[in-house]
């Protein structure tokens, strides 16, 4: 039984990175799911034992990039209080984007208030649930006792869709600021959504 989860693991790996190579290679609207498959060594019909479809695929990848990224970003965390930890915590996050330019493409086509859904209520995405309800965790005190989980959850994806944008407003060709001339922008907005 465990060998046999240890496979179908390996084999969703196996798409998920020829999925990413087929997307830094030829992009991510152009790529196809035979496109994919032809980078493993697996069928066809394989991958949809494991997705629906290219978005599913997609949205799968998403999660996984967020979650390790959230769970890293939360250990180098730096500051006293909530308010200052965030935003280190969102700066990391910043920094990493700028670095993976196709991460943070995939995130931004796909991230949005429907994958939080499907994040609650699909068991594949325990997970990514975790990671969200570890952040809020940490940030409690950041948002008022009134508020639902759903709301705080609302808030803080309205957050991370602001960190986002400005991270591809950075890497535009045309852009007239850099991230760092940014950041003060964006952490002024986030001090402010927070208090």
């Amino acid at each position: 039984m465990i060998k046999s989860e240890e496979r179908k693991k390996e084999k969703e790996k196996k798409i998920t990175i020829a999925a990413l190579s087929s997307f830094e290679e030829k992009g991510i609207e152009a790529t196809s799911i035979r496109d994919i498959m032809n980078r493993t060594d697996l069928g066809l019909g394989t991958f949809y034992l494991y997705f629906r479809d290219k978005k599913d695929l997609e949205e799968k990848i998403v999660l996984d990039i967020m979650t390790e990224l959230i769970v890293s970003a939360e250990a180098k965390c730096k500051g006293d209080d909530s308010k200052k930890r965030l935003i280190s915590f969102f700066d990391y996050i910043i920094d990493h984007l700028i670095k993976n330019p196709l991460e943070l493409k995939i995130i931004s086509n796909n991230l949005n208030w429907a994958l939080y859904a499907k994040v609650e209520n699909d068991n594949r995405f325990k997970e990514a649930e975790n990671s969200l309800n570890f952040i809020l965790n940490k940030f409690e005190d950041l948002f008022p006792a009134i508020l639902s989980d759903q709301e705080k959850l609302f808030i803080l994806s309205l957050s991370i869709n602001i960190v986002l944008f400005t991270s591809e407003s950075a890497l535009m060709e045309d852009s007239i600021l850099s991230v760092e001339d940014m950041k003060p922008v964006l952490y002024k907005i986030v001090d402010r959504i927070f208090r």
